[in-house]
This record gives structure tokens, C-alpha cells and sequence, in this order.
């Protein structure tokens, strides 16, 4: 199950990262917004698809039916290639996640060992804490300090009125905590790489919303912007963990943040912007309905059974019905009975679903089945769904391999209306 449930995450993390590339282009202006609901997609899915594997759809009993059998269940025993994978998945999962956070632990020691040589002052009027070479950064979760390199002091005061804006920008949209948070999947789930690239771009976002946003403070210094963002990557050393946001934090940003504030014309034209919202809403729609996520809705119960009660009543019209073109009551003193159960289970076995078995998802379908003189099923539907149409086309296909003993109205051999429950589960 867990290998299974892994690559549907992993699948399921490839469409919020086709929607957040859409929304991105759609939304320069909240982009980190877009990211952070794309990473909560692809992590809260998973997790509730995780959750309701534990218990499989089951049908409430159908209230005035012809006849119900005893209900038959299939259960498959054996593991699949994926179940096999399941001890080693977990160990290797247990260990990533262990590793990780002992590396953020470290980090974090780091930090408070080299605030304690950190100096607190003042720079344009602002309280600051002055490093040796750290910096520009905001540090800090509980209360985010900015803190300077000493070669701030010598450089012009544009320059700094630039620095300070920029970090003072991360401290107002509380950039520390919010990249706090968005890390927090990647050490529950590290296996995943789409989450890992989801969180690489939630970074860029952040930084290119807090450049937004203060070349709308100063819009004449888009260039020395530009330029200042260029000397502090080539000389950005110090702080990094969970708990900073740099003027330059990655170099490897720098030529699309530069590229950002020097362009002038829209991103994207506006069809581009539909085709992207276009695969926005397919890819999210697709990871809704994928089966385990949602159940789907139960096939209602043929409108008969409301008139069954009747029919039984008028029974002595029945030989002017056909009956087998609707389920519906039919007298009979001995109900009909398996005759090869045996040779009925391994056809239920052979058609489980191979992804819904080694997900560990089942279910109960009620199934209608219309049993002739010599006991054979001529005609067959769902009566309740189980919830995944995979497993109720399962029912469906084996059908035709029951074979009962005929039903006895007093001596006489007739057709019959039975009502089956049959429910797949894995152990």
C-alpha cells in the first residue's frame, strides 16, 4: 500500500505543480500565494487519500429488495510487487525524515551560536544587528531581527535606504515564518521531489514579491537595485536555515529576479494565460476524482424497488410480466444457492483492480442478478455501488461465471431476482 500511495502522491504533486506554474504566470503579483496553495495540495490530497484506505465504501442494506444471498466476500492474500516494497519504503522514510530534521537542528544551533557575536545598533535611524560578514538577512521566528554585514556601513546611503527596504519588506509579510512553514512538508515528506521543487519555487516567489515591492516604494532605483542585488550574491555569506530570509539568499535566482525588474511588457499574453488556466483546472480536476480521493456517487437503486410491495401483492399477475426485464419480487419457497464458490472466488481475485489492491482500498457492491430455471445468470447490475466504479465493473465482469442451483416455487423450477453483496478487501 505504501508504495502504491507514494507514486499516486508523487503523481498527484506533478498536477498542483503544472497548476502552480499556471497560476504563477497569472498572478505576478502573489505568487508565492499561488505556490504555497499548490504545496498545501499536494500534500493535504495525499493525506486524506492515505487516510480513507483504512476503510472501504460499504452499501447500507437496500430496504423492500427481491431476495438477498448471503453477502460474498474475496479476500486477496498475497502481496504484489508494490506490497513487497512496503518495509524498505517506510525505512528509508523514517531515516530521510530523521536526517532532515537533524539538519535543521544543526542549522538552527548554528544561527544561535553566531547571533551571539552579533552586535545590535542602528542603521538610517532603524535598529539592526551587526555582523562580521552575515547578511543582509532577517532572522528569527518569534521576533525577526535584520542583520547587516559590516561593509554596509561604507556603502552609500541609497544603497542602504535599498537593503533596509528589502529586508524590512520580508519582516511586514512575515517571510520567516511563512518559509517556516512551507518547509514543514518536505520533513514529513522528503521522498517527494515535487515537493521539493514546489518549495525551490515558493523561494523564488518570495523573493520576487518582496522585489515587487520595494521597487513600488522606490520606483526610481530599479537599476542600482538590480546592481546592489548582483554585489550582495557575489559577497552573501552567513545565516541559513529554517528561520532567515536574504537580500540574496541563492545565487542561482539572481539573473530571473534582474530579469523581472528590468522587464517592461506583461509576461504572459492572454492566451497563453487562458492555455495555462485551462491546465490549471484539468490537472486539479484530475487529482479530485482519481479513485481513493472522492467517492464517487452510489448508482441509485432501480426505481422498482419503491413498487415492490406491489408487485408482491399482485404476484398473481406475474406470469404476465416478464420478469426478467426488471429486478422485482418473484414467488418461490427454496431461495437458489452457490454451486461453484470456489471457481467464483479466483474470478473475484483475478479481477480486483490492480492499483485499488495494492493501494488497500475495497469496498461492498450490491449486485442484481437474475437467475433462470437452471440457474444460470442471464442478466446482472449494480444495485448499490461500493463507491469506485472499478470495483463495481469487477462485480460485474464475474457475473456471468456464477451458476446457482435452480429456485423452487413448491416443485416447480423458476427464475428469480437476487440481491448479492459482494465486497473486496485486501489484508
Amino acid at each position: 500500500m505504501i508504495a502504491a500511495w507514494m507514486l499516486w502522491s508523487i503523481g498527484t504533486g506533478l498536477m498542483f505543480l503544472v497548476a502552480g506554474l499556471a497560476a504563477e504566470k497569472l498572478l505576478p503579483r502573489g505568487r508565492r500565494w499561488a505556490w504555497a496553495a499548490a504545496g498545501a495540495g499536494a500534500t493535504t490530497l495525499p493525506v486524506v487519500r492515505f487516510l480513507q484506505n483504512g476503510s472501504g465504501a460499504e452499501s447500507a442494506a437496500l430496504a423492500g429488495r427481491p431476495v438477498s444471498l448471503e453477502p460474498l466476500t474475496v479476500t486477496v492474500t498475497g502481496d504484489s510487487a508494490l506490497h513487497s516494497l512496503d518495509d524498505m519504503l517506510l525505512l528509508g522514510w523514517a531515516v530521510l525524515s530523521a536526517l532532515l530534521l537533524i539538519a535543521a537542528l544543526l542549522a538552527g544551533a548554528r544561527l544561535l551560536w553566531l547571533r551571539r557575536s552579533w552586535q545590535a545598533g542602528s542603521l538610517l535611524g532603524r535598529e539592526v544587528l551587526w555582523s562580521r560578514d552575515a547578511g543582509p538577512a532577517v532572522v528569527g521566528l518569534a521576533r525577526p531581527r535584520i542583520v547587516l554585514p559590516a561593509w554596509v556601513r561604507g556603502t552609500t546611503t541609497e544603497r542602504q535606504e535599498l537593503i533596509l527596504a528589502h529586508e524590512e519588506e520580508h519582516v511586514r509579510a512575515k517571510d520567516v515564518q511563512f518559509r517556516f512553514l512551507a518547509i514543514l512538508p518536505l520533513l514529513a515528506f522528503p521522498w517527494n521531489p515535487v515537493l521539493w521543487f514546489q518549495y525551490r519555487r515558493l523561494n523564488l516567489a518570495v523573493e520576487l514579491d518582496c522585489d515587487r515591492r520595494v521597487i513600488a516604494r522606490m520606483p526610481g532605483r530599479r537599476r542600482l537595485y538590480g546592481t546592489l542585488l548582483l554585489h550582495v550574491g557575489s559577497r552573501r555569506r552567513g545565516p541559513s536555515g529554517l528561520a532567515f530570509a536574504a537580500l540574496a539568499e541563492q545565487r542561482s535566482f539572481l539573473e530571473r529576479r534582474i530579469r523581472d525588474l528590468l522587464r517592461k511588457a506583461p509576461e504572459v499574453r492572454l492566451a497563453q494565460a487562458a492555455f495555462l488556466l485551462f491546465c490549471a483546472l484539468f490537472v486539479t480536476g484530475i487529482a479530485v476524482i482519481v479513485p481513493g480521493i472522492t467517492r464517487e456517487g452510489a448508482t441509485p437503486a432501480d426505481d422498482s424497488g419503491e413498487r415492490i410491495g406491489a408487485e408482491a401483492a399482485e404476484s398473481t399477475e406475474a406470469a404476465k410480466i416478464d420478469v426478467s426485464a426488471k429486478p422485482a419480487f418473484t414467488p418461490f419457497t427454496v431461495a437458489p444457492a452457490f454451486a461453484n464458490i470456489a471457481e467464483v472466488r479466483q474470478a473475484l481475485e483475478r479481477e480486483y483492480p490492480p492499483l485499488l489492491r495494492d493501494a488497500g482500498i475495497g469496498g461492498t457492491v450490491q449486485v442484481w442478478f437474475f437467475i433462470d430455471e437452471n440457474g444460470k445468470v442471464t442478466k446482472q447490475s449494480v444495485n448499490k455501488s461500493s463507491g469506485h466504479t472499478a470495483l463495481d465493473e469487477a462485480a460485474l465482469r464475474v457475473a456471468p461465471v456464477f451458476t446457482f442451483t435452480p429456485a423452487l416455487n413448491r416443485d416447480k423450477k423458476v427464475s428469480v431476482w437476487v440481491s448479492l453483496p459482494i465486497t473486496f478487501t485486501t489484508r
